[in-house]
């Protein structure tokens, strides 16, 4: 129940599980608009919470989840978000006497790690700290593919022409490189096509404002599930995305994922899988306000960090990181 990106990084744990334990059937309780996110075996089931309507309420999306207990008996449960609202329906299995396990976030690490208090580090990726969660009942357990599993029998189509995908948005906008400066590098390649990932009025505005003149450009279909989505995504020659939900989902693809940094760092646990070669940051060493966030929310005095981060990022970095990925 934690943000889109935190999900998408469950699914190679979960793909693992099921692969390494034939008699297991795993039932994922998230919000409903994930739920084709976690299509790909039989053995996942999926609950479907109503986080924003029917759900929100806490007695409601407990009765949700022990009706699904009352019919299959869960033998374990396991809490990948530890909030209030987690731990309440943990502590309600742990009234019904089921075992229950909660994921341990780092919180004091990554907040140390923010105010400087501990030296300069890389810290445990959040898919590690997912497996570290099932390796108590799972001992043997560790992940060998981290691309979506779907993707295993598809080919990757090769167009006539070189297509580049760009997510421009993030859930905080300290987190987004300025959308102008796309200018330089959609001219810089106008051998390419690029689809911009905007969604909602807001962002295909904002998106249109600037790129409706470009032939070469184009913007996704707001339809698309997220499956629809990887399977787009993985016929990419490259995709440029912010530290974002759209930047986990484009990495459990075979396509070169380029990733921009601002306020936020990878060093915090939450890096582009298979694709950590190709972020786009101003360097520790040379600002060392960095990372001035974990998750990309700011405070007064993180602003100006915040803003240097992202302004010391000239389209230069961007071209030549793309040229070097798509040739």
């Amino acid at each position: 129940m934690s943000a889109l990106g935190d999900v998408i990084l469950t699914i190679p744990v979960v793909n693992t599980l099921i692969e390494n334990n034939n008699d297991l059937n795993i039932w994922i309780c998230s919000d409903l608009k994930n739920k084709t996110l976690f299509d790909f075996s039989k053995r996942i089931h999926f609950i479907e919470a109503d986080l924003k309507g029917k759900h929100r309420n806490i007695r409601k999306l407990i009765s949700l989840i022990n009706e699904t207990h009352s019919n299959v008996k869960f033998d374990i449960v396991y809490d990948l978000h530890d909030v209030i609202r987690s731990k309440l329906i943990r502590f309600n299995f742990l009234l019904k006497g089921v075992k229950t396990r909660k994921f341990n976030k780092g919180r004091n690490e990554k907040k140390k790690l923010i105010s400087k208090k501990i030296d300069f580090q890389k810290l445990k990726h959040t898919t590690t700290r997912y497996i570290e969660t099932f390796k108590n009942d799972f001992d043997s357990l560790n992940i060998n593919y981290f691309y979506h599993p779907l993707l295993k029998s598809l080919k990757k189509i090769t167009h006539s022409k070189k297509t580049i995908g760009i997510a421009p948005f993030a859930a905080h906008s300290s987190k987004e490189w300025p959308l102008e400066n796309f200018i330089t590098v959609v001219n810089h390649f106008t051998e390419c096509n690029f689809i911009f990932f905007a969604f909602g009025k807001r962002e295909v505005s904002l998106v249109n404002e600037v790129f409706i003149d470009y032939e070469n450009s184009s913007i996704i279909d707001n339809n698309l599930n997220f499956i629809d989505q990887i399977k787009l995504i993985n016929d990419f020659n490259a995709m440029i995305v912010m530290d974002s939900a759209n930047m986990h989902l484009a990495s459990l693809t075979n396509t070169d994922v380029i990733s921009i940094w601002g306020p936020t760092h990878h060093y915090t646990g939450f890096g582009p899988l298979n694709n950590e070669d190709n972020i786009i940051e101003v360097p520790h060493d040379e600002l060392k306000c960095r990372p001035c966030s974990i998750y990309g929310k700011i405070n007064n005095k993180s602003k100006k960090c915040a803003k240097e981060s992202m302004s010391k990022i000239n389209p230069e970095m961007v071209v030549k990181k793309l040229n070097d990925v798509i040739n």
